[in-house]
């Protein structure tokens, strides 16, 4: 019951911090980019990565949802959290985006299914 709660509460907190992010105007997600050097934008390798580790946490035991609730709750949330954009300032929905959201979703999946099989001391 404990690893339970502790999942719901990580999946919570990317939740958190997708929506945050979502709503952060143009101009101060530009500034900490640029703060941080980085050669391409991060925004969207933040967006693969939120949803990678969503769909991994809900897919993962103890949660254990089924593959296709995973892709529905992160197709869900990618559409929404697009849509919200046409409220923050300096920002726009993009279809891409969602693309992006929707690949990292599947990746989280994968990771979950290559960790699952892989080889373990005991033999099982």
């Amino acid at each position: 019951m404990r690893n339970y709660r502790f999942a719901q509460s990580l999946l919570l907190l990317q939740v958190l911090l997708l929506f945050v992010g979502t709503q952060m105007p143009g101009a101060l997600r530009a500034g900490l980019e640029a703060s941080l050097h980085s050669p391409w934008g991060l925004s969207s390798w933040a967006h693969f990565v939120i949803f990678a580790g969503m769909a991994a946490v809900a897919f993962a035991r103890p949660m254990a949802w089924p593959w296709q609730r995973v892709l529905l709750a992160a197709l869900s949330l990618a559409l929404v959290s697009e849509g919200l954009q046409f409220f923050a300032m300096d920002r726009h929905p993009r279809w891409v985006d969602v693309g992006i959201d929707m690949a990292g979703a599947m990746v989280g999946l994968g990771l979950v299914v290559l960790w699952e099989a892989r080889p373990r001391a005991d033999g099982r």
